[in-house]
């Protein structure tokens, strides 16, 4: 077996990936609890037990959307390459361990949303993912053996510049607000990543043309 282009183990490590996130998704949802209320005005206890369960429901929006980023941002990857090696398949493991420790973030902002101490954690854990991924996009753009097509590093330079700058970008924003102001505004910063990937994208299109 040649250890420097493992051609069979791509597919079987996709699947790896596929399987943690799934188990992943399925442990954000296990910690939103149905609200438990006696008989009586059960619509108004009801919806005061509901607005008790915001910071869940925050973290859990953040963190399912965050995990789908991550899935999706490794998926380009994946179709880029042709073959594994050694040190991408540590490094995905890497990631897959830094994937698994988000529903225990989001977890800590459901328990604890008023404490910024917390965000920093939950941000450190984003931006990790965000690094592992553009860590691993880098080590395929710059080995050769590892491309489908030459011609396609481009996508992934591309990936790498906006997972190793906007993601700590946001991550900062939100370790900030949380300080300052309240530490669900800090979580809520991370709602802004789509957008920001967009306006991302919209600027790298207007530079080429």
């Amino acid at each position: 077996m040649n250890d420097k282009y493992l051609v069979n183990t791509n597919e079987r490590l996709s699947a790896l990936f596929d399987g943690v996130i799934a188990i992943a998704i399925t442990l954000l949802v296990l910690e939103l609890k149905l609200p438990e209320v006696p008989l009586g005005d059960t619509e108004i206890l009801l919806r005061d037990a509901l607005r008790e369960q915001i910071p869940e429901i925050i973290a859990w929006v953040i963190s399912f959307f965050m995990i789908a980023r991550i899935w999706q941002e490794q998926h380009i990857i994946w179709v880029y390459i042709s073959g594994c090696d050694r040190w991408s398949i540590i490094l995905t493991f890497f990631l897959l361990a830094a994937c698994s420790l988000i529903p225990f973030g989001s977890n800590l902002v459901g328990k604890y949303p008023d404490s910024p101490f917390v965000v920093l954690i939950f941000s450190v854990l984003m931006v990790v993912n965000g690094l592992l991924v553009a860590a691993l996009a880098a080590y395929v753009i710059h080995n050769d053996h590892l491309h489908r097509e030459r011609g396609q590093v481009m996508i992934l330079k591309n990936r790498v510049i906006y997972l190793s700058t906007v993601i700590p970008a946001i991550g900062a924003f939100a370790v900030f607000l949380a300080y300052k102001q309240h530490p669900l505004e800090g979580v809520s910063v991370w709602l802004i990543e789509p957008l920001a990937l967009f306006i991302y994208h919209q600027l790298k299109a207007n530079v080429k043309t």
